[in-house]
């Protein structure tokens, strides 16, 4: 353990080193622990350059240099006591996650006298899951200035750091971006794990950690930090919608999945897939070269005109590793390679990225090209041939959508075989969503019927309403016309000035009177009974014309 010597110097000696050496250099300057030097800088008021000032000072832009605020002359002392939760942190990631052969090639102390160069060591370990990142990796230390919290990175640590875990769930503990992380280990040098480490780690494959080289490069740095205060997040519990004993189960079965060996057999519903896509893609090159136009041509076939023929197999192996791991859970996969999770059908997607080249004329292009020169000079309307200027070109970087809401693609991170179980899990996911939608789209449905049934209840009701009002109104009037009957027969039999009325006119009137009132409904020797709910119009009396038959 190195042993650092306490410094005394002036507030005003300290700022000027500062302000011409950086932090860090005052600390390799003293061989003082950086975080130290830096909290007693803070505690003694004094201010330091901010984010960018070495960077504009290089380029010969302007900077900002900050006063020193009184009293200038003030003694401090610079204590170099090294912390031991450090050291003890430090050995405590070396010990745990690569084992105490690797302790010179992984982690010395801050000297740079101690850096050696180590040789290429072949790892088995096991992939380190989230959980024991968090426990084998204490938080990243951080300072506050003008308000901005920054990251301050060791480049020891973050060594170890990158090579324990993926970087983006490196980054998420600096809360930073993934590239910000990268951009950091370019400065200081540190190696990161190449394209399918991590998914020969979790396949158990034996892996080269490339050693920490020896650099005359800065070993820390700090950057601020674009995002929140890291704190460990209260997960969410996965696939919380499953009873516990069927959580589990796929818990375990993600956590497991491995790609098939090249040589294994696939899995018959992707054998079939695969030969529908290589007979289409035949039939549209026929079709093309006979100068089909593109819209009488068949229908796309799922991965037919997505992905090149260089990655159909890889991609056919990612689907034929998850439909085999997930057909025990009774999960099945349809003849255009959709996955049948819980009942409910989840659509996958597939895309290959393309890289736009310059376009290098073909010969008949080319013959084209001269015609036109040669026309051009004869004629002034000539019309240049329309050439493309640039090709696009598949370049095996393939992008894996979920229900055309959770994308998993390859980046300089990790490969879309690394992500088997998470790809697994997410279909768990989307079939829970589609499960939701489905509910709620026949809730809706029913609430739908409910209400046209209920709307319909009530106008029927209105139009047995209505029907019953009208034929009240129908009755009430045969009864009024009754009624004016009876009272004109009244006083006919009142008047003493008319002529007397036969009786037998009187019995008539009377029967008639009562053929009109509902409350009788008397039966007429030549109407018959009366059928007062009618309208007026219905009812009607007519005289009969004289028919010629």
């Amino acid at each position: 353990m190195p042993e650092y010597s306490d410094i005394e110097m002036t507030r005003k000696q300290l700022y000027d080193e500062i302000w011409e050496l950086s932090v860090a250099g005052v600390a390799k300057k003293y061989n003082l622990p950086y975080n130290r030097l830096m909290k007693q800088i803070k505690d003694a008021g004094i201010p330091i350059p901010p984010s960018g000032y070495w960077t504009k000072l290089n380029f010969n832009k302007p900077v900002t240099k900050l006063a020193l605020p009184e009293p200038a002359d003030e003694i401090i002392l610079i204590s170099g006591t090294l912390p031991s939760a450090r050291k003890k942190k430090l050995q405590s990631l070396t010990i745990e996650s690569f084992g105490r052969a690797e302790m010179g090639a992984g982690i010395a102390e801050a000297s740079p006298a101690l850096e050696t160069p180590a040789l290429p060591v072949e790892e088995q370990a096991a992939f380190p899951s989230n959980s024991e990142v968090s426990q084998t990796i204490d938080l990243p230390e951080t300072y506050e200035q003008s308000g901005q919290t920054y990251n301050i990175y060791d480049r020891e640590l973050l060594y170890n750091e990158v090579w324990l875990a993926p970087v983006t769930e490196i980054a998420k503990r600096y809360a930073v971006s993934d590239v910000a992380i990268r951009k950091v280990c370019q400065s200081l040098d540190i190696p990161t794990p190449p394209v399918g480490y991590w998914a020969k780690l979790r396949a158990g494959k034996a892996v080269t950690r490339i050693p920490l080289p020896i650099s005359n490069k800065p070993t820390k740095k700090s950057g601020v930090r674009t995002g929140t205060d890291y704190t460990p997040p209260l997960e969410k519990e996965t696939l919380s919608f499953l009873n516990e004993e069927d959580r589990s189960v796929v818990l375990s079965i993600a956590t497991q999945i491995r790609l098939p060996d090249e040589n294994a057999k696939m899995h018959p519903t992707i054998v079939a897939h695969r030969k529908a896509v290589m007979e289409w893609k035949k039939k549209q090159k026929e079709q093309e070269a006979r100068g089909c136009n593109r819209r009488g041509m068949d229908s796309t076939l799922f991965l037919a005109d997505t992905i090149s023929n260089e990655a159909l197999p890889r991609v056919l192996h990612i689907f034929d590793a998850l439909i085999k791991a997930m057909e025990p859970l009774e999960c099945s996969l349809t003849s255009d390679l959709k996955f049948i999770v819980n009942g409910e059908t989840v659509s996958v997607s597939v895309t290959e990225a393309q890289d736009e080249i310059k376009h290098i004329p073909t010969k008949e292009e080319n013959v084209q090209l001269l015609k036109y020169e040669e026309d051009k000079r004869r004629h002034s309307w000539a019309s240049k041939p329309k050439i493309r200027k640039y090709d696009y070109v598949y370049n095996g970087r393939i992008t894996v959508s979920v229900n055309s809401s959770k994308s998993f693609r390859d980046c300089k991170s990790y490969v879309v075989e690394d992500r088997l179980g998470d790809l697994m899990i997410s279909f768990y996911e989307a079939s829970d969503i589609l499960r939701q939608e489905r509910e709620a789209r026949e809730a809706a449905e029913r609430k739908r019927k409910e209400e046209e049934r209920r709307k319909e209840e009530h106008r029927q009701r209105v139009n047995e309403e209505v029907d019953q009002t009208l034929m009240l109104e129908n009755l009430s009037e045969d009864y009024d016309i009754a009624c004016k009957i009876r009272r004109y027969i009244a006083a006919v039999e009142a008047s003493g000035n008319l002529d007397p009325t036969p009786m037998e006119w009187i019995e008539w009137a009377k029967a008639k009177a009562d053929w009109y009132d509902p409350t009788i409904a008397r039966e007429d020797e030549f109407f018959g009974k009366r059928d007062h709910r009618k309208n007026a119009d219905q009812k009607k009396l007519e005289r009969n014309s004289y028919k010629w038959w």
